[in-house]
């Protein structure tokens, strides 16, 4: 009787080596209507592919919710696109994907602290990879911005990066952040798509009109997205109780189950100046967005994300005042005015709502400045054009024969624990230089 075990065996080593049986790419991710900003990014980059006709070359097969058949079937298809983020209820699959089917990943979220740590709550053997190598990297971390910032201080992302054959991020801070960790993996560099349609953004500015009329307010500020800890809104809050009354402020976003925000608003005691609206559909999101006067879309701390809120205030052409810190230093010039990095100072942030509430040209000059470059990224297709190079890139070092085996033999020594001074003592190099042979014969 044949063993079962010499039958598996052979499985494994068939689809280790078999070519691609799939030639398609599968990209995993949130979807509308899943509630994360994820799910809509997810969506415009796919609708960008296709209208650049990238998928008419290369088809790409959007997979979610990811189901346990799809492990069967995504490592055959050429090449797997990962969305990740920070929550485990999104993209728990996606993370064990990687490890499946190593392919490309798009890095949502720098600091996937929350994340590593349910698996080791779980006893999931990848957490504690990745809380390894995690600490291993931060012996050499010296980046200003992750020092700063306690959720990029242990780059809990080290395993994946390792794993993954190319990386997508959304500005270039994070491109130093993983270079700072020691990450070799190549990086490509994709700007956030403008993810609102023309037809919505004309749809929000006379709802956005009605909408301010109906504060009452002089000035409108809105504070927009997950309604959260770090977006500060207790300090912006301190802020405009400074400021005169008819300055009124509106929170609008997701509700956060772990922060409770009900508090903060009674101790501010502001009113009928403070507006609360929470879960709003996507159209009343972008119409509160177009009645704003100006955006306030702080951090702290920062986990190395680019804000889809303020990609969508800038598309509707509003100035934003943001902390100055990771990826808000990389935005373009002109179209943010900044507050000094860490836990806002309200006198600070009060001082530059000021500023805007008095100059209406440098509000109506920044918010054209920031739709002008949203409209210049959906002009050009930026993002999908960053998509593409990243795919076929990414599909070079796949398809690459040798690679393979090459980054199993890394793989394998890092999960021992290999370091780089053992390599430099020749530790394990043999196998290395065998696999060299067959790409640079003598």
């Amino acid at each position: 009787m044949r063993s079962p075990f010499g039958r598996a065996r052979r499985a494994v080593n068939d689809r280790l080596t078999a070519p691609h049986a799939i030639e398609r790419v599968a990209s995993l991710g949130p979807l509308p209507p899943a509630p994360t900003g994820i799910a809509t990014y997810h969506r415009a980059v796919l609708d960008g592919l296709a209208r650049i006709g990238f998928t008419d070359r290369l088809p790409v097969d959007a997979v979610w919710p990811v189901r346990d058949t799809d492990f069967a079937t995504v490592p055959s298809y050429r090449l797997a696109i990962d969305h990740l983020g920070n929550n485990a209820d999104f993209h728990l699959p996606i993370y064990r994907m990687v490890w499946e089917a190593p392919g490309l990943i798009v890095l949502h979220d720098l600091s996937l602290d929350d994340f590593v740590r349910g698996l080791m709550t779980s006893g999931d053997k990848l957490g504690f990879v990745a809380m390894r190598e995690a600490l291993e990297a931060r012996e050499q971390m010296s980046l200003p911005e992750a020092l700063a910032n306690k959720p990029l201080r242990i780059p809990w992302i080290a395993a994946v990066a390792r794993r993954a054959r190319g990386i997508v991020v959304h500005a270039e801070f994070c491109r130093r952040y993983l270079l700072d960790l020691g990450c070799r993996t190549p990086v490509f560099v994709v700007p956030h798509p403008p993810v609102e349609s023309a037809q919505a953004l004309a749809a929000a500015e006379p709802a956005g009109r009605r909408l301010r009329e109906s504060t009452g307010a002089a000035t409108l500020v809105v504070a927009p997205g997950d309604i959260n800890e770090a977006k500060q809104l207790d300090a912006l809050l301190a802020a405009v109780k400074t400021l005169p009354d008819d300055v009124h402020v509106a929170i609008v976003g997701r509700t956060v189950e772990t922060y409770d925000f009900a508090p903060i608003a009674r101790a501010a005691a502001l009113g009928e100046r403070l507006h609360l609206q929470t879960d709003v559909t996507d159209e009343a999101f972008l119409a509160w967005l177009a009645a704003a006067d100006i955006v306030v879309d702080l951090r702290h701390p920062h986990r190395g994300e680019v804000s889809g809120s303020l990609a969508r205030a800038m598309q509707v052409g509003r100035p934003t005042i943001v902390s100055a810190t990771g990826t808000y230093l990389d935005s373009s010039d002109g179209t943010v005015l900044t507050v000094s990095p860490g836990e806002p100072d309200p006198a600070e942030l009060a001082a530059r709502i000021a500023e805007l509430v008095a100059d209406a040209e440098r509000r109506q000059r920044m918010g054209a400045t920031a739709r002008a470059h949203m409209a210049d990224l959906a002009a050009r297709e930026a993002t999908a054009h960053g998509y593409a190079d990243a795919i076929e890139a990414t599909l070079r070092v796949v398809d690459d024969p040798v690679g393979p085996n090459m980054r199993r033999w890394a793989d394998a020594l890092a999960d021992l624990g290999v370091a780089e001074p053992d390599l430099v003592d020749g530790f394990g190099l043999d196998f290395a230089r065998a696999l060299e042979s067959f790409t640079h014969p003598s």
